[in-house]
């Protein structure tokens, strides 16, 4: 691991998929908790006497450049932009100042997740800082919405809003904001051509939306039967409200004239306008509740660029508005080299994402002090760093017959040397390790993990051999109806340390006669490809298991989405979620049978006996071949910006990092 950064266990992906609550530094209170404070003046606008500007001044309710602003009259005072009821963020280590602007990276426009996480992660509920994955809603706490019940069983979820809160127009928002994103976006048929998601449909009836209702200042989302999971995505994320104010001109249910909006645009239909509009960083003037609001957006140039939101909703223990940093500066590069070479020069300020493979580990580390920033552990986002999913729907009958062949499957995954991929290409941290839960998980199964992934290839060709592909040409290559056994696999041309292991794996598997061809795509390629039924075989890295689990999720280890399961199961998927004839057999119904139980089941501990059932099945039938266990991730903070940045943090999707760690509490030193 790199010098002078605590170092955690193996990974998360050994522990669970997140950190563990002993290793991110509970003493001190946390990682920036966030709590709301009644009873308290935010309002007084006397300088707070421990926090102190940029300039040394005391820090007062308010960024200077904002105070400027409504002396001259051009904002509102500070009392007044704030809700009745502010979130109190407890920052991480120390009560900030504000200023500064926090330089960061996008590699190529596609990478907007970085943003959505970094600064627009501002959902209903959200995730405790100290967020450790397991099932249930203990690890929940309101955000947007100033307090949330779960009531009826888990059939109705009641959240009570934020009396005062605005848009960073300084529009309020309100329970319509709400209803329009529910009744008018999730779950209006038109915008979802291919069915609604299932989180907004009840359980036993998924063609039928939930019902919301509204009090005012209390709304509430009521379904047939118990919603398990609902919270938890929605705290991973998931967008609740949108400002109807701005965006009904471009639905076709409140604008008439909504062609002249189409034809203006240069677009086909209103549903490629709203798709243009309902992007969070595409837009300069769309609304914003995120810290900051953009003033150059996706597509504009070569910078994506905000400044704080006036009437952004949060206080620190002062009383003062956050966010702490004035501008964010997100420069669109186009590789990661260019990340690489900003980082080590000391031009970024934080950063994650991307550059963080064990291959960049050692010319980040050595220029921590010539860069001026330290390093932060990020644990990683699956159980599994390389998985290899085989085909079993290709429409080629020859080729599907042999991927289908469970120990052609056995038999490659015995003749990897696993120990030379990981000591080669991860830094020797990762464990030999199938695409399975890791360790924490509370369905763990390291027998699971560990299935076939001794290197043998006396074992390999055994099991070669059972599979009935004994006949060799004059290479030394197995035959299937007389001809080789030629296998293409598609591997994003983006993941390196996949293609470098590939080029040991070729030569593994055609020491036990096996021929594979390594097909390198673009991403957007790769998933036109994949999607399409087209793949032989296919990488991609493993996801983890969620019990609390939405009809996209698991496809890993059950065939739920047509996306991801289309690397081994497609039409399974597609059966599935009946847009297919062809039926999978009885074993794969069964198992589909149990994650819709499983994951409409509230009891979290009957939930978790049908997620080990579940997880059998994947076991037995062998899905994907997994090479190991992820090596844990790192990202990047300028020496200046890091006192409010822990020392590591969870790197789980779902978790939505840095988003968790509250970064309107980042802030400037000095």
């Amino acid at each position: 691991m790199f010098p002078d950064v605590p170092q955690p266990g193996v990974r998360e992906r050994l522990r669970s998929t997140a950190v563990s609550r002993r290793s991110l530094l509970l003493t001190g209170g946390g990682l920036a908790a966030t709590t709301t404070l009644a009873g308290c003046s935010f309002f007084d606008t006397s300088p707070a006497q421990n926090g102190a500007g940029g300039d040394g001044a005391p820090k007062g309710a308010e960024a200077p450049s904002l105070a400027e602003q409504v002396e001259a009259g051009d904002l509102p005072p500070v009392e007044e932009r704030l809700p009745a009821n502010p979130l109190v963020v407890e920052p991480y280590a120390e009560i900030g100042q504000y200023g500064g602007t926090w330089r960061n990276v996008m590699v190529t426009e596609e990478d907007r997740s970085w943003l959505e996480q970094a600064i627009g992660y501002e959902p209903l509920v959200r995730w405790i800082p100290e967020w450790t994955g397991q099932p249930g809603t203990s690890e929940i706490i309101a955000n947007l919405c100033e307090s949330f019940e779960e009531l009826e069983d888990g059939r109705v979820f009641q959240f009570t809003l934020r009396e005062g809160m605005k848009w960073s127009d300084g529009e309020p928002v309100t329970d319509e904001d709400f209803r329009f994103c529910f009744e008018d976006v999730h779950t209006y048929e038109p915008l979802h051509p291919g069915g609604i998601y299932t989180l907004w449909t009840n359980v036993n009836e998924p063609e039928k939306p939930a019902a919301f209702e509204s009090d005012g200042n209390v709304i509430r989302y009521v379904f047939d039967d118990p919603k398990p999971g609902f919270l938890e995505e929605l705290a991973s994320g998931t967008i609740m409200v949108l400002p109807k104010h701005y965006l009904e001109k471009f639905h076709d249910k409140y604008n008439e004239d909504i062609d002249e909006e189409v034809a203006e645009a240069n677009l086909d239909d209103w549903v490629q306008l709203w798709e243009s509009k309902n992007e969070s960083f595409t837009d300069v003037d769309r609304p914003t509740i995120f810290p900051w609001q953009l003033t150059a957006a996706i597509g504009d140039g070569s910078y994506v660029t905000a400044v704080r939101n006036p009437y952004y909703w949060k206080v620190d223990p002062d009383g003062s508005q956050l966010p702490y940093v004035d501008e964010i500066r997100c420069e669109v590069v186009q590789d990661v080299e260019v990340e690489l070479l900003k980082i080590t020069n000391g031009e970024l300020d934080m950063q994650m994402r991307n550059f963080d493979s064990i291959r960049n580990l050692p010319v980040i580390s050595d220029n921590q002090e010539s860069g001026d920033y330290r390093m932060f552990n990020v644990s990683p986002q699956g159980p599994n760093a390389m998985v290899i999913g085989f085909n079993q729907n290709l429409e080629n009958d020859r080729q599907r017959e042999i991927l289908s062949n469970k120990d052609l499957r056995i038999g490659l995954s015995h003749a990897i040397n696993r120990q030379r991929i990981i000591d080669t290409i991860y830094g020797g941290q990762p464990i030999p390790w199938q695409c399975a839960p890791v360790e924490g998980h509370p369905a763990y199964d390291e027998e699971f993990g560990t299935q076939f992934t001794e290197y043998s290839e006396e074992k390999a060709n055994e099991a070669l051999d059972r599979a009935g592909y004994t006949e060799t040409d004059g290479d030394g290559f197995r035959l299937a109806e007389g001809e080789r056994i030629v296998l293409t696999v598609l591997v994003p041309a983006t993941m390196n340390d996949h293609l470098d292991a590939f080029e040991m794996i070729k030569a593994d598997w055609a020491a036990v006669g096996v021929e594979v061809n390594v097909t390198p795509l673009a991403e957007t390629l790769y998933w036109e490809r994949v999607e399409a039924n087209q793949a032989e075989l296919s990488t991609w890295t493993g996801g983890g298991f969620e019990i609390r689990a939405t009809q996209g999720s698991n496809h890993y280890y059950v065939p739920s989405n047509p996306r991801g399961s289309s690397r081994y199961g497609h039409d399974w998927a597609l059966w599935y979620r009946g847009q297919s004839d062809k039926e999978p057999p009885e074993i794969i119904q069964h198992q589909l049978a149990l994650f819709d139980e499983m994951r409409t089941t509230y009891d979290a501990d009957e939930a978790i006996e049908m997620a080990r059932e579940i997880l059998e099945i994947a076991k037995d039938q062998f899905f994907y071949i997994g090479i190991c266990t992820e090596a844990d991730g790192y990202g990047i903070v300028k020496n200046n910006f890091g006192t409010n940045i822990p020392d590591e943090m969870p790197g789980d999707v779902g978790y939505q990092p840095p988003g968790p760690t509250n970064p309107e509490q980042y802030f400037f030193s000095g």
